[in-house]
């Protein structure tokens, strides 16, 4: 059975690794609400898109947790953290036990499945307060920034607080996403950094 502590990383990451990525706008502001959407279904219809996510997260008074996540969108996943390691692909889901990989019983692809256009839509009314804060840049890349307020909830996880979003200017992918609130009904400080990798591969252990 998996930890407590194992599922919020597994919840906090996964939610700053695609969630983010459905930011929509003020409904008074058109123009930027549809190139926005634009860019979202751009990058949620890639096929193959390969990127890694650096996540830190505080979930309430413990201890910050940082993770590293690898996705080969939209379905094979290699999660590692000090506390656990784990691949996610359609063929089953394994964690890594002191060294030793098994197959799990649980399937968290079923999980991964609940990431459909109609959720990520659903997710987007749940989003307010939007503003647009200019032009930045993150690691020498130019940057949009965007800050918004959100209440959602997303494969069970229900999350909801304040964020501000960094999308490339390049092609709109996220680059940098820092929010504060309540998720898995604790205060939880998040901060994601991305990466676009092509190399990145992710098969079942040998």
């Amino acid at each position: 059975m998996m930890s407590t502590t194992l599922l919020r990383l597994i919840g906090a990451t996964l939610l700053s690794t695609l969630l983010i990525a459905a930011v929509p706008v003020r409904a008074d502001d058109a123009g930027a609400r549809a190139e926005l959407i634009g860019l979202w279904q751009k990058m949620t219809e890639r096929r193959d898109l390969a990127f890694r996510v650096r996540t830190t997260s505080t979930l309430g008074k413990g201890e910050p947790m940082a993770s590293t996540m690898e996705t080969r969108w939209p379905d094979r996943f290699h999660m590692k953290s000090d506390q656990s390691e784990m691949i996610i692909l359609p063929s089953g889901t394994w964690m890594n036990a002191n060294g030793n990989w098994m197959k799990m019983p649980i399937d968290m692809q079923k999980m991964i499945a609940q990431f459909t256009p109609e959720m990520m839509k659903k997710s987007m009314e749940g989003t307010t307060n939007v503003r647009f804060v200019g032009i930045d840049a993150v690691k020498g890349e130019p940057v949009k920034v965007y800050t918004y307020d959100f209440n959602v909830e997303v494969m069970g996880f229900k999350s909801s607080g304040n964020a501000k979003i960094f999308l490339r200017v390049a092609d709109g992918y996220p680059l940098r996403m820092e929010s504060q609130g309540k998720a898995m009904g604790k205060q939880t400080t998040t901060v994601a950094e991305y990466e676009y990798d092509d190399s990145i591969r992710i098969n079942a252990p040998d």
